[in-house]
Order: C-alpha cells, then structure tokens, then sequence
C-alpha cells in the first residue's frame, strides 16, 4: 500500500477505536464500510476482527467488575455455533448481499427502537440474536449491532452494557480468529495492516474510555441507537452500490 493509504487507514481506526471505548461497540461498524474501499473484504474482515479484539481488551478491563456472564452465556453459546456459517458465506456468498441483508436488519429495528417501540424478549430470543450476531461477525465482522440492539433493549445500565457486550464480543472474537487462521484468511498481509494500525487503534480507544464518564445512561443509549442506525443505512447503501 501507498503512505496515503496507510495514512488512511490509521485515521479510520482511530475514529473507530474512540467509538469503540465509548459505546463498547461499533468498531466494526465504522472501520468496515471505509476499509473495504482500500483492501479487498476478503482481507478487510480479519484485520478489523484482529483489531476488535485489542479493543475489546481495553474495554473489558475499564468495566470488568460489571460483567454478568449469565445474561450473555446463552448468545455466546448461538453465535459460536453461528461463526463457522458465516466464515464460509465469507469466502462463498456475494459481499454485497451479506452488507445489503445486515444493513437492512439493523437499520429498521433501531428505527423502531428509536421511535420508542420496545420489544419484550424472553430467554428464548436469545439464541437467534446470538446466532444472527455469530453469522455476521464469520461473515462481515459485525457481531455488535443485533447484540447491542438486544441489549439495549433489555435496559441495562451503561457500565453493564459496556461490559456484558465486551466479553461476548472478546469470545467471539478469539473463536472466529481461529477460524481465519484456519482457513488461511489471517495471512501476513492482514497482520502487517493490524501492526500498522494498533497505534492509532490505542490512541483512540483510551480518549473513548475516557470520555464515556461523561455521558449518563440515557444520553448514552441515543447515541448507541443512533449509531446503530447510522451504520446500518451505510452498510446497506455499501450493498447497494458495490
């Protein structure tokens, strides 16, 4: 790559770090639209799953004494039965669908969300969230938005939230590395771009964990929802258009 790419590159994951340890989630959401347009998908989607696991540890640590590991064990426990699917729809199904399909989704349900509709979900919602949410991290590394819609949702408190979908996120994150590296998906290529980006990815994770006490819960779940919404009309419109 050229030093404007990689100049690039290092803004994209700054911006996305520093929402990322605000909101505990949407790194994803932010990297992948900007980064597939500089590297193909195929390589884009392990790079920000690397990535996302780096933050997801800096996260966890700065809200680790708030983790219920029973009001997530039952997502984990779908989406790590999900993740294989998704790898395969990776390397076999159309990238555009797969954005145009996760985009959709997302877009109309935080909407709804927004609008003031709330979704009175039991235990048993939790295994095709966790599933969804599994298939799309294999697929195009946005395992965030139907968890995070989820539990917000269930009307957890900010810390709780941050640290409930961290730790799924950390897990998720080290089952379906494996799963690249397995299918040759994490190549030295993707690792030098992670490498070049890890600075940029500390910086603003750190400004992100800093700013977070800032915001009360409910200013914190707009902006969550908003950011949501705003990413999945722009993974859609990504399908769209190519």
């Amino acid at each position: 790559m050229h030093l404007d790419e990689l100049v690039f590159i290092f803004m994209i994951v700054l911006l996305a770090g520093f929402v990322q340890g605000l909101t505990s989630f949407g790194f994803a959401l932010i990297s992948m639209p900007l980064l597939v347009k500089l590297i193909p998908m195929q390589q884009a989607v392990p790079v920000v799953v690397a990535l996302s696991l780096f933050t997801n540890v800096a996260v966890l640590y700065s809200s680790r004494k708030h983790i219920r590991i029973k009001q997530i064990w039952p997502l984990l426990a779908a989406s790590l039965l999900a993740a294989p699917l998704g790898t395969y729809a990776l390397l076999y199904v159309p990238a555009n669908a797969l954005k145009l399909g996760a985009g959709l989704l997302v877009a109309v349900v935080s909407i709804l969300m927004l609008s003031g509709k709330s979704f009175p979900l039991g235990r048993l919602a939790y295994v095709p969230v966790g599933a969804v949410s599994g298939f799309l991290n294999g697929s195009i590394s946005m395992s965030g938005p139907p968890v995070a819609l989820f539990l917000t949702n269930q009307g957890l408190d900010k810390m709780t939230f941050r640290a409930n979908i961290t730790a799924y996120a950390l897990i998720l994150n080290i089952i379906t590395i494996g799963t690249y590296a397995y299918e040759g998906l994490l190549n030295e290529t993707a690792m030098k771009t992670v490498g070049w980006a890890v600075p940029a990815l500390i910086i603003g994770v750190v400004i992100g964990i800093k700013a977070v006490g800032r915001l009360n819960d409910k200013l914190f779940k707009t902006i969550a929802l908003w950011l949501i919404l705003i990413t999945g009309i722009w993974t859609a419109l990504g399908g769209l258009i190519g």
